[in-house]
């Protein structure tokens, strides 16, 4: 069986997690999964060179894409590591709840994480 995969949508575009603070559901675009196995999620960040904490990337699930909960426990969550300037990361992302959003959260209290972008490509069976 040949494993599928679509073009990378784009889910978080050019966002700013301020000091101590995070973008919202609001801003991510939804990825519904339904035909999917698994997704590939890349991010793109910018760290601000005073800063010294990273940041935690946060998938929420949703059943009907009007209820996330993402105040509670995320579904699957990643810590990203502090490091001056631009970051491009790759992750794996497991399969999940049908409907998608991801959230950054900036764990530096001092200096605002820029330049979010989240991309995710979804592969099918």
């Amino acid at each position: 069986m040949a494993l599928g995969k679509t073009v990378s949508a784009v889910l978080l575009d050019n966002k700013t997690a301020a000091a101590s603070g995070s973008t919202t559901i609001g801003d991510c675009t939804t990825i519904t999964t339904t035909d999917y196995i698994g997704l590939s999620v890349r991010l793109k960040l910018t760290f601000n060179g005073a800063a010294t904490l990273g940041a935690i990337l946060k998938a929420f699930g949703s059943d009907d894409d009007a209820n996330y909960d993402s105040a509670g426990k995320p579904y699957w969550q990643e810590a990203i590591s502090w490091v001056t300037g631009a970051q491009d990361l790759h992750l794996d992302f497991p399969s999940g709840p049908k409907y998608m959003k991801f959230l950054l959260t900036n764990l530096d209290t001092g200096q605002s994480i820029t330049a979010i972008y989240i991309y995710v490509t979804p592969q099918n069976a």
